[in-house]
């Protein structure tokens, strides 16, 4: 059986759309276990009448502890061999458990691709490796940003250790990567999109939420990546695949500053000269493979300290990006 885990919190308008596409999964053995952490909507009601219409959906109401406390809670009520996670405002293909567990086969995790939506767009992301071999794979995997979420894998439930709840950034890439040191059979690749993520277009999950913590929780992350790739391959990642994955979380935050109305303008530039003075950040700089153009563009002012420039570009790009999302909404109005 394939225990379903999904954390629920003001999920109330797509509740329903992401429950419906588990209900319609074609592997029949399947329970679905709904973790309300203490939502204040309607959720929870909610989630009490999808499990009196449904015996394979199981309600936990717990107070609110975040969604690394919610999967917490529901692996803790899970009983398959399985562990799958859905997010509760996407939605999922119909062979998507029949599809993992298939490929999964003696191997100890199955990988998925995704549709990643937002602006909307529909934006189809596959692994472009066929087969895991190990270090190489890993750095791949982690490069393209399959390893950094729970929701596009399989799980042997008894493999499975705890997402660590006073984390706020990367507790998920931790969670895979503990799991991954659990494992010995090794990891399936199905070259398929099977999930659908749901990115907020609002503009509110780009940056809404002031973080002081953000560099040194990132170079956390960055610190045991880099060790587990030491553990596995035997010597440090020479690619500067992983160096690349810190400068994004650091360029990610500068480029969401724009839409950070809970900050001046001095505070905005304030952090952004953090950045470039980061010592770890410029070593890890004379590194980094950074694939997207707008990045190294930005990170090149950077190593400069042109701070007024960085938040220049940050803001046209933010523009830019304001005027796309507006381009596709009345497209996609117009099509109604």
């Amino acid at each position: 059986m394939v225990s379903i885990v999904v954390p629920v919190y003001k999920s109330e308008k797509t509740l329903h759309s992401c429950i419906a596409s588990l209900q319609k999964q074609t592997e029949p053995d399947i329970e679905i276990i709904l973790v309300d952490d203490g939502s204040p909507d309607n959720c929870p009601r909610l989630c009490d009448e999808l499990a009196e219409k449904d015996p394979k959906v199981h309600v936990v109401h717990k107070e609110n502890g975040g969604v690394s406390s919610a999967r917490n809670a529901g692996i803790k009520e899970a009983h398959g061999e399985f562990l799958l996670f859905v997010d509760s405002d996407d939605y999922v293909e119909p062979q998507m458990v029949e599809e993992l567990l298939r490929h999964i086969g003696k191997a100890d995790l199955a990988i998925c691709g995704y549709h990643h939506h937002y602006m909307g767009r529909d934006v189809e992301k596959v692994p472009k490796i066929r087969k895991w071999v190990g270090a190489e794979s890993f750095l791949m995997l982690y490069g393209q940003g399959y390893l950094n979420m729970p929701w596009n894998k399989l799980f042997r439930r008894k493999l499975a250790g705890r997402f660590d709840e006073g984390l706020s950034l990367g507790e998920d890439l931790l969670f895979n990567l503990d799991y991954l040191r659990r494992t010995s059979g090794g990891v399936a690749i199905v070259q398929r999109a099977l999930h659908h993520y749901i990115q907020n277009d609002t503009g509110n999950t780009l940056s809404s939420k002031k973080r002081d913590d953000k560099l040194e929780l990132a170079k956390r992350i960055w610190q045991e990546t880099s060790r587990f790739y030491q553990e596995l391959a035997g010597h440090e990642d020479e690619s500067g695949i992983i160096n690349a994955r810190l400068l994004q979380e650091v360029l990610d935050d500068v480029e969401s500053l724009p839409f950070d109305y809970s900050r001046s303008r001095k505070e905005k530039l304030m952090a952004i000269e953090a950045y470039c003075k980061d010592p770890v950040l410029k070593k890890a700089g004379r590194n980094a493979a950074l694939p997207a153009l707008d990045y190294r563009i930005i990170y090149a002012f950077m190593q400069h300290g042109w701070k007024h420039s960085v938040y220049s570009l940050s803001v046209l790009r933010a523009c830019l990006v304001r005027l796309l999302y507006a381009e596709r909404y009345k497209q996609s109005s117009d099509r109604k």
